[in-house]
């Protein structure tokens, strides 16, 4: 089997390239072999061919064929040598002491008074019930939401999820954008027109778009920085989370209690918190939509109230015209009447 790590020390031993090593085992999956330097007589390392950096890239065929072999092993250890004891130890991580970053498994047969010593710290903390509680509840949740032993993909599975997430951020971010791109000609015919009328009560109406819009925003915004929690607790494994999951809640921790009121569900929901409103994208620039808004409306109040009446109409003359009968006075001028 191929390996993908030509500067792995251990990949050089699956290679058969180091002959230096005391191989005590192979097969088509493992490879088993003395370190280095032993602690005791007997200590194994037991490594998957395939290059692996931690327990969290080994998938269920791989973990299945690596245990076998550490039974096979610490039978043999058992039968050859009759240690009063076993350890097996396996570390992930530097902070764990794993010195290779390729995933094996130490067998360590024990006697008494030997080289190893102990193995487990004299002291531990003494951690208080809510703290065990909390843990309890993240480790359930976190088994819960897996379902299954496959949770842990691959590097090439982990960006194209990554990439799947960064797409939402994408259209999340040009949502919000696109928010207020709608909401400022609507703000300006709105207050516009209302000037132009003198309309304090449609100066009103056009406060409405611009709370509605906020809102809007303010969503687009929370369900932003939602999905960018998600990616990087995928990007860092900070906890196990479904394959390919897209739903940003599987990024957030959960409540101490594991439920939520109604009014609380409710406003966790469909309310952002304060948070989010105070966002430099948020607050000054809808607030100073809305503020204009006032200063409209007061404009038009002020302005109204000044105006001074209309003066009243002047008296009009009126004209009346009497018909002249003609044959009673042919001889005589056309006589038209005025009168005011």
């Amino acid at each position: 089997m191929l390996t993908n790590d030509p500067d792995c020390p251990f990949c050089k031993i699956v290679r058969q390239n180091d002959p230096e090593v005391y191989e005590v085992f192979r097969n088509d999956h493992v490879v088993a072999f003395f370190p280095i330097n032993p602690v005791v007589p007997g200590h194994l390392l037991v490594v998957p061919q395939r290059h692996i950096i931690n327990i969290w890239h080994l998938d269920p065929e791989e973990a299945t064929q690596l245990s076998h072999a550490i039974l096979r092993l610490s039978s043999a250890i058992q039968c050859s040598l009759s240690p009063e004891g076993l350890n097996i130890i396996q570390s992930n991580g530097e902070v764990a002491t794993q010195s290779v970053p390729h995933l094996h498994v130490h067998l360590i047969p024990r006697w008494n008074n030997d080289t190893m010593g102990s193995i487990w710290p004299g002291e531990t903390s003494n951690y208080s019930d809510s703290e065990k509680k909390e843990t309890l509840y993240k480790i359930r949740n976190a088994i819960t939401q897996t379902n299954n032993p496959t949770f842990c993909i691959g590097p090439e599975d982990k960006r194209k999820h990554l990439d799947y997430i960064q797409a939402i951020v994408t259209r999340q971010s040009a949502a919000s954008s696109s928010a207020k791109g709608w909401l400022l000609p609507i703000v300006t015919a709105t207050f516009g027109f209302a000037l132009t009328q003198r309309s304090w009560h449609l100066a009103v109406v056009g406060l409405v778009p611009i709370l509605l819009f906020a809102y809007l925003d303010a969503n687009y915004l929370r369900s932003e920085k939602r999905f960018r929690a998600l990616y990087n607790t995928v990007a860092q494994s900070k906890r196990s989370i479904p394959h390919f999951t897209l739903d940003p809640i599987d990024a957030e921790a959960p409540p101490e209690n594991n439920k939520l009121g109604c009014w609380q569900a409710f406003t966790h929901a469909y309310f952002p918190e304060w948070d989010i409103w105070k966002s430099w994208s948020i607050l000054p620039f809808y607030l100073a939509l809305f503020i204009l808004g006032i200063g409209v409306i007061s404009v038009i109040l002020f302005t109204t109230h000044e105006t001074p009446s209309q003066p009243s109409p002047s008296p009009t003359k009126t004209l009346y015209v009497t018909e002249i009968n003609l044959e009673a006075y042919s001889a005589s001028p056309h006589m038209v009447g005025f009168q005011e």
